[in-house]
């Protein structure tokens, strides 16, 4: 597990508390205030994962993440966003391409214990999940513990049961275009950016996070991991 880690904090005592949570917990700790000065830190350091301030004075984490995803040598990197502003959330997973959100205010345990979860996910292989969820094909409905959790148009079912069941390979865009539409959109991007929002709004919080998408290789339905406490 890498043990390097970028803080971006543009509020100086809750980066300072940060890094000094972080330091003891084992981390080497690279921090910065602002997004020119977490961008040249990144390229400097190539830390092994990315926690970040969603509100930076006028600007966002969003440059950040876009150069962590841009390289090559940190674009599996874990990147975790941490924010006050629940509103956020769609964003951070869509434009920022970030792997968890933490909401201020819960103290930096849950912001460490993000963190950490995600360092356990880089380098493993993927493998597919035991799913939670049960597809019902006829009924057009996804199942969770006996229960309807989603009754899906015959679209949004196509592209569900198709991600689901290729769980966990990220499909191109263009291989679920020719499986989900019957004919093809006018737009091919827009049509599909607006199935896979429909399809979110449909399945709800948190479910609607699973349905994820990789800059530059597609779209992909992500199976959380269940992890267990070892008993003391």
């Amino acid at each position: 597990m890498g043990n390097t880690i970028l803080i971006v904090e543009d509020d100086t005592p809750l980066r300072k508390s940060l890094v000094k949570y972080f330091s003891v917990c084992g981390f080497t700790v690279y921090s910065a205030g602002s997004c020119p000065e977490a961008v040249e830190l990144v390229f400097r350091h190539l830390p092994d994962c990315f926690l970040l301030d969603y509100h930076l004075g006028d600007e966002t984490a969003l440059l950040i993440c876009l150069s962590v995803r841009g390289c090559t040598q940190l674009r599996e990197a874990p990147i975790v966003i941490l924010s006050g502003d629940e509103q956020q959330v769609a964003d951070c997973y869509d434009s920022c391409q970030a792997d968890a959100f933490v909401l201020k205010g819960h103290g930096h345990k849950a912001a460490l214990a993000a963190i950490q979860r995600q360092l356990r996910r880089v380098g493993k292989p993927c493998e597919p999940q035991p799913s939670d969820l049960v597809l019902d094909h006829k009924g057009q409905r996804v199942i969770r513990n006996g229960a309807t959790l989603a009754k899906l148009s015959p679209e949004q079912f196509k592209l569900f049961s198709f991600l689901f069941e290729n769980r966990p390979r990220c499909v191109p865009g263009s291989e679920i275009i020719a499986q989900v539409f019957t004919e093809p959109p006018r737009d091919l991007a827009e049509a599909l950016a607006a199935l896979v929002y429909r399809l979110r709004q449909t399945l709800g919080h948190p479910y609607a996070r699973r349905i994820a998408r990789k800059k530059g290789r597609g779209w992909a339905y992500i199976q959380p991991r269940q992890y267990t406490k070892t008993p003391v």
